[in-house]
């Protein structure tokens, strides 16, 4: 269950009440965007970042949005106004170009769709973190098309369909990576591999979304060892020591299967248990709370 109470065009009330037009093109298209940050009793973490990656994909396709209102205080209130401001959660914003012509010509449109909903974090995540989960690998073929555009848009049946098949096989996520067996990202996280102490992950120019959880991750990890951002394969992915996703919702998951073959000793490794503990300082030191009053 997620919220009972939303954020839409302006006003917070029932997600029952609200309405969306049928020629929103959000729905006719998927001519939208949208972006999900981590709440802690209820105040939200690394939201700037958020609201800017927002505002610069939105700026590429020619959607209105504003990344300096008070989003922060709102998405406070939508946490107060849904019970949650002693437990964790997310927040997911969507914006839309709202109602336009049944077109594939983008024209003059009228105000965009700006929706927010509170959801709980996914169920079992804190033994994940604790215990490590498995991945399951899918190709993309030779090229990644949209995602090369780097905009988080409502396109994203590619990764449903992903997840589905990482679900019913038993594992937490699904990675994507292309038919040469270069590695790419999760459907919603970005992925590194620890090998003899250091550090490595995809670079964005690989196509991929720049995650915000990622960036915060290589400066965390830049403190204690080696990092290099550099072109990962399947190979890489094999031989590694530990290996680790990285979210704004999950925030760092050790991956210790890959499939059915384990990750080095099939354990949750030193360095990501350290990074683990960094990220979790980090949080509590910027949202000036006891790092023990943190959920999973």
């Amino acid at each position: 269950m997620g919220s009972s109470i939303c954020y839409f065009n302006g006003k917070f009330g029932d997600v029952a009440k609200a309405r969306i037009s049928p020629l929103d093109r959000g729905f006719l298209f998927g001519e939208g965007l949208f972006e999900t940050w981590r709440t802690y009793s209820g105040r939200p973490y690394g939201i700037s970042e958020h609201l800017a990656r927002m505002a610069r994909t939105a700026k590429q396709i020619g959607i209105a949005f504003d990344p300096d209102e008070p989003w922060e205080q709102r998405s406070t209130e939508l946490a107060r106004r849904n019970h949650m401001l002693k437990s964790d959660g997310a927040v997911r914003m969507t914006i839309t170009r709202g109602r336009g012509p049944i077109s594939l010509v983008v024209e003059a449109t009228e105000d965009p769709t700006r929706l927010m909903l509170f959801r709980p974090l996914e169920p079992g995540l804190g033994i994940a973190k604790r215990d490590g989960v498995a991945i399951h690998l899918v190709s993309v073929g030779s090229g990644v098309s949209e995602r090369q555009r780097q905009i988080k848009s409502l396109n994203y049946l590619p990764a449903i369909l992903a997840r589905t098949q990482a679900r019913e096989r038993g594992c937490f996520e699904a990675l994507y990576h292309l038919d040469n067996g270069k590695v790419l990202e999760g459907t919603t996280s970005n992925i590194f591999v620890v090998r003899r102490g250091v550090v490595r992950t995809t670079p964005i120019s690989m196509g991929l979304l720049p995650g915000v959880t990622r960036h915060k991750v290589i400066k965390l990890t830049r403190s204690i060892t080696k990092l290099r951002e550099e072109v990962l394969t399947l190979d890489d992915l094999l031989a590694a020591d530990e290996v680790f996703l990285t979210s704004s919702s999950i925030e760092i998951v050790p991956v210790v299967r890959v499939g059915r073959r384990k990750v080095g000793k099939g354990s949750v490794g030193e360095i990501t248990r350290q990074l683990q503990l960094d990220y979790r300082k980090a949080v509590a030191r910027q949202l000036d709370i006891p790092i023990e009053s943190l959920g999973e």
